[in-house]
């Protein structure tokens, strides 16, 4: 990975990294009040200056999130005093710049090549060196800005719902506030809808003495908790944190959702940070309550971040942690059939034909199934093909998770299924296998006509991140569903931006060097920034009108698919669309 010299330097460093975390005056606060100054500033944060502007902050408040919910004595922190804030705020951004130096360990010492680490006259500067690391935040964060924008495209209850809470009572039920409610459900339906949000709602899974369907319901009524939060801040400016006995909470679940306080309990402890999570070492970037930690601590809710805060993946994270068997029993199967059915509906949105879970056993017992085969029927060509290998581990919250994809068992296993895959096309029964998947009426207008072939890999959110040797293209399912959207079916489209997103990616991405103080050491290390948002153009194909004149025009002319070759070829025609060059085969 490292040579011994540069390990050492980075192992040297990390140390003096982790010491100046321990020094931070505020892990000498009192935790409760830390924990409440902390979540104070974040709110007030987000509200003056938005979501995206305090993410330095939520990070820092992640590092530090263990000494927060410890109960452990100190002094005591005032909310009102600037000393106290300004404290509070540089330990916090320290903080974030570890979360980031962290993450960069992780990758220098798992991946070859991740990371470049230079050792100069008293300054440390660490850049990326694999141009898929910041390609994927980049990517990640244009889904989520492209995403959301599409999918909120049609809610423009907002300023109704400032109107309405303005000037009234927190907390009381009033007309404006019966009002104003089931626009706040709308608004969390659409939050959840937009979500990792592969389960079914009213699923009867098992993940640790509650359903998915009480956890979901429990999340939706805090989610809107969050969101009455929010608006209520902003038409009153009264930002804060909110603040929950959880013996209050457990009586309006019961009251509002008919669960029973055992069962929310259980829902509760993979929801909210606390000394056990602490002691568990389940991360802090997981959660967004937070628990104070004398006995009958407060449950902390930051209404800004639980409203933004993807709370079904984490808590998917955190059962896969905590309970690895339920996770595999339960909920690992349910995902991957979800997954490939929400894949296969995008792909024929638009048009295609799809077949899921193929099976090749009759062919090799040892060859594995083609998770989805997506075929374009191309009036002037034939046919083309997408086999595609689908992987959906949870998605990540931190550099740990992101490494998994590296396990045997995860996405790097793609890579492998597609080079069987692709030798096995290339055989005689591959041929005779592909011949039988054409659609049983025969080509609309030839009988002799040629089959495209392209791989593609599938994942629930790596978007090639440390496989950039590899030659088969990886797109996430994100990415995928806004090109599919904007491709009105044009296949070439299709392929174009596939062969360029990273290019184009790389090239729209913005990073900047961050620089803080280490002791006497100035320490600066990359990251991606602001960056123009990338939207694929948008297609003109199946809903062109002028269409089927083309199409029609081709044939009258006499043209035919073969006209693109210099001999005369077979009736089936086999080009295999892979980066390393055609292949063809007959």
């Amino acid at each position: 990975m490292m040579d011994r010299e540069l390990k050492k330097q980075v192992q040297d460093f990390e140390r003096q990294l982790d010491a100046a975390l321990d020094a931070l005056p505020t892990r000498g606060w009192s935790g409760t009040s830390a924990l409440r100054l902390a979540s104070e500033l974040h709110e007030i944060g987000a509200l003056k200056k938005g979501i995206d502007e305090v993410g330095y902050i939520d990070r820092g408040y992640s590092i530090l999130a263990d000494r927060f919910v410890s109960g452990e004595d100190g002094a005591a922190s005032d909310i009102e005093r600037e000393t106290d804030q300004r404290q509070m705020m540089e330990d916090l951004v320290f903080a974030s710049h570890f979360y980031m130096i962290r993450e960069y360990l992780y990758y220098s010492y798992n991946v070859a090549g991740a990371m470049s680490w230079s050792f100069q006259n008293g300054r440390v500067e660490i850049r990326f060196a694999d141009k898929s690391i910041p390609r994927q935040f980049f990517t990640v964060h244009n889904d989520q800005l492209l995403g959301s924008k599409h999918h909120f495209r049609d809610f423009n209850h907002s300023e109704e719902i400032l109107r309405l809470l303005k000037d009234e009572p927190e907390g009381v039920v009033t007309s404006n506030l019966e009002t104003a409610e089931p626009l706040i459900r709308g608004e969390a339906d659409l939050k959840l809808a937009a979500y990792f949000s592969l389960i079914s709602p009213d699923s009867q899974i098992d993940l640790g003495g509650y359903t998915y369907e009480q956890f979901l319901s429990v999340y939706r009524m805090l989610l809107m908790k969050a969101l009455y939060h929010r608006y209520f801040a902003r038409a009153q400016d009264a930002v804060g944190a909110v603040y929950m006995p959880e013996t209050d909470l457990l009586h309006g679940i019961e009251e509002d959702l008919g669960i029973g306080p055992d069962t929310t309990r259980k829902i509760l402890k993979d929801m909210v940070y606390d000394r056990d999570a602490t002691a568990g070492r389940v991360d802090a970037s997981y959660f967004s309550l937070m628990r104070e930690g004398e006995p009958d601590g407060r449950i902390v809710m930051r209404p800004h971040h639980f409203a933004i805060a993807e709370g079904l993946v984490n808590v998917l994270r955190v059962i896969a942690q905590r309970r690895p068997n339920t996770f595999l029993e339960q909920v690992s199967n349910e995902i991957g059939s979800a997954f490939v059915r929400r894949v296969k509906s995008a792909w024929e949105a638009e048009g295609f034909i799809c077949h899921s879970e193929v099976s090749l056993r009759e062919f090799d017992a040892t060859l594995p199934d083609i998770d989805l085969l997506v075929i374009s029927v191309e009036p002037t060509l034939g046919y083309m093909m997408f086999v595609c290998e689908l992987k959906c581990p949870v998605p990540p919250r931190w550099a740990k998770d992101q490494l998994k994809v590296l396990n045997k068992d995860s996405v790097s296993k793609a890579f492998r299924q597609v080079e069987v895959l692709k030798r096995f096309i290339q055989t005689e029964d591959g041929m005779r296998f592909l011949s039988r998947m054409l659609p049983k009426e025969g080509h609309p207008h030839f009988k002799g006509f040629v089959v495209g072939i392209e791989h593609l890999i599938i994942t629930s959110d790596n978007a090639g991140m440390f496989f950039g040797a590899e030659n088969t293209r990886v797109i996430n399912f994100r990415t995928l569903e806004r090109l599919l959207r904007r491709s009105d079916g044009d296949l070439a489209l299709i392929q174009h931006v596939l062969r360029t997103y990273p290019e184009h990616a790389d090239e729209a991405l913005v990073t900047k060097m961050i620089e803080f103080q280490l002791g006497s050491l100035s320490v600066a290390y990359e990251a991606v920034t602001v960056s123009p948002l990338l939207e694929f153009p948008q297609g003109r194909w199946r809903s062109d009108p002028e269409r089927e004149a083309m199409i029609d025009a081709f044939v009258a002319d006499g043209m035919h698919p073969f006209d693109v070759f210099e001999h005369r070829l077979p009736d089936l025609v086999v080009l295999d669309h892979s980066r390393g060059g055609d292949k063809g085969g007959n």
